[in-house]
C-alpha cells in the first residue's frame, strides 16, 4: 500500500460518517448514577462505560459544555447503540432523543422514574443492554469511504525520539488521509509554544490563522491570571531526560505529527469540522485525556498517540494506536507499542519506508484489529470543568 484505498470495513450509519467500531455505550451522565453505572458495566462486559462524576450543579458554559461532550458521546461513529442512566426523567429525556434523533437504538432509564430504586434500575437496564448487544452483534461491516476516516493525532511523554522521528511519521499519515479526502486534527494549544508562527503560515485562509491566534491568546491569558507561567517546568524532568532542552524544541516536534498540508480549519474544544478534508486544529488543554477525548468528542474514529517513554492511555471510544521511536521503550513495554517506528530512528529504515505499514495499520484497526490499550482495557474518557458548580 502507497496511500489509503478508497474504501475499508466499517459500520455505515444513517446519519453522519461510518464508524470503526460498533459500541454498546453505557453513557452514565450524572454523577448520581455512577454507581448503577459500575454494576451495569461489569453486567455488560462488551460494553464501552463513560460515567461523569457531574451533571448536576454546573451552570453557564460549564454546564453546556459537558452537555455537548456526553452527547457528543452517545452519536459518535463508533457508537451503535447506547443505554443512558440519568437522575431524573428530563435528564434522561435530554440525551435520549438527542441519541435517537441519529438513528442509534437507546435505551434510557433514571432513578426519578423507578422510584428511586437503583437495584429496579439496574435490572431493567440489564436486560435491555443484553438485547441491544445481541442487535449489534448481527449487524455486519460493509464498504465505506476512506474519505470518512477522520484521524486524531496526540503525544505525551515525549523525548528526542518523538519530535525526530515518531511524529513526524504520524505526520506522513495526517498528509496521507488529507489527500485521500478525510480529516486529521491534533490539539493541545499551549503546546504550540514557540512555534505557533510555523502553524500561522500553513493557514488555507487568513481567517484560520487570526482564529488560532486568539485561541492561543486567550489560553495564555488564563495561565497569567491563575500565576502560571508555561515555561516554568517545560520541558518537565522526563523530557530532558529523553533529550529535549527547550519548550520550542519540544513544541516543533509536538505540530509535526500534523504534517506539512494546509490547517483547514480552527475548532474550539470538542467542536467537529463543519468544513472538507484536510488538517484541524482544536484548542484545549495539555492534559492527554481531555485533548484526546475533546478530538474524539469533534468525530474522530482513530487516535494516533505517539509517546518516547511509554504511556498507556487510550480513548475508550475511539482505538488508539501507540507509536514510539524509541527503541528502550520499544523492548520495555511491547505491549503497549502496536507501532514501533525505532528501527527508522536508529538509522536501519527510512522515515519514508514505515509510511505504507503505519497506513496498513490503520485500515486493519479501522476494520477491527484490536489495540493495545484496547486489549489492555486501559481507555476512558475525560471532560474539562471550565467552571465551578453552584
Amino acid at each position: 500500500m502507497t496511500g489509503l484505498p478508497a474504501e475499508f470495513l466499517g459500520y455505515a450509519r444513517t446519519t453522519g460518517p461510518a464508524g470503526v467500531r460498533n459500541h454498546l455505550l453505557i453513557l452514565s451522565v450524572c454523577g448520581l448514577n455512577a454507581p448503577q453505572a459500575r454494576k451495569l458495566g461489569a453486567a455488560l462486559p462488551h460494553a464501552v462505560l463513560i460515567s461523569t462524576d457531574y451533571g448536576r450543579g454546573q451552570v453557564g458554559e460549564d454546564k453546556a459544555f459537558h452537555a455537548r461532550m456526553l452527547t457528543a458521546f452517545g452519536t459518535h461513529p463508533n457508537t451503535g447503540a447506547v443505554i443512558v442512566l440519568a437522575a431524573d426523567a428530563a435528564m434522561r429525556t435530554q440525551y435520549q432523543d438527542a441519541i435517537e434523533a441519529t438513528n442509534r437504538p437507546c435505551a434510557g432509564f433514571s432513578l426519578q422514574e423507578e422510584d428511586e430504586d437503583a437495584e429496579a434500575m439496574l435490572a431493567a437496564a440489564t436486560q435491555a443492554g443484553r438485547a441491544l448487544g445481541a442487535a449489534l452483534d448481527r449487524q455486519p461491516r460493509v464498504p465505506c469511504p476512506v474519505t470518512d476516516l477522520f484521524l486524531a493525532m496526540e503525544c505525551g511523554h515525549s523525548d528526542a525520539s518523538s519530535g525526530i522521528m515518531a511524529n513526524p511519521l504520524v505526520g506522513d499519515v495526517a498528509d496521507a488521509i488529507g489527500k485521500a479526502g478525510g480529516r486529521a486534527v491534533f490539539s493541545e494549544t499551549l503546546e504550540w509554544t514557540g512555534a505557533e508562527d510555523s502553524l500561522y503560515r500553513r493557514c488555507a485562509d487568513p481567517r484560520i490563522a487570526d482564529t488560532l491566534r486568539a485561541l492561543v491568546a486567550e489560553r495564555h491569558r488564563i495561565a497569567r491570571t491563575a500565576g502560571h507561567d508555561v515555561a516554568l517546568g517545560n520541558p518537565g524532568p522526563q523530557n530532558h531526560a529523553g533529550g529535549l532542552t527547550t519548550l520550542e524544541e519540544k513544541s516543533l516536534g509536538a505540530v509535526s505529527k500534523g504534517g506539512t498540508g494546509p490547517i483547514v480549519g480552527a475548532l474550539e474544544q470538542g467542536r467537529p469540522p463543519e468544513a472538507g478534508p484536510g488538517l484541524y486544529l482544536m484548542d484545549t488543554p495539555t492534559l492527554s485525556p481531555e485533548s484526546l477525548s475533546s478530538m474524539v468528542a469533534a468525530g474522530a474514529q482513530i487516535a494516533f498517540f505517539t509517546t518516547g517513554h511509554g504511556n498507556p492511555y487510550g480513548s475508550a471510544i475511539a482505538p488508539t494506536i501507540k507509536v514510539t521511536a524509541n527503541p528502550d521503550t520499544a523492548r520495555r513495554v511491547p505491549r503497549q507499542i502496536d507501532f514501533d517506528a525505532s528501527a527508522a530512528f536508529a538509522g536501519a529504515v527510512t522515515r519514508a519506508d514505515l509510511v505504507a505499514p503505519l497506513l496498513e495499520l490503520v485500515i486493519r484497526v479501522a476494520e477491527g484489529a484490536p489495540t493495545c490499550a484496547e486489549t489492555l482495557d486501559e481507555c476512558a474518557e475525560a471532560i474539562s470543568r471550565l467552571g465551578p458548580s453552584i
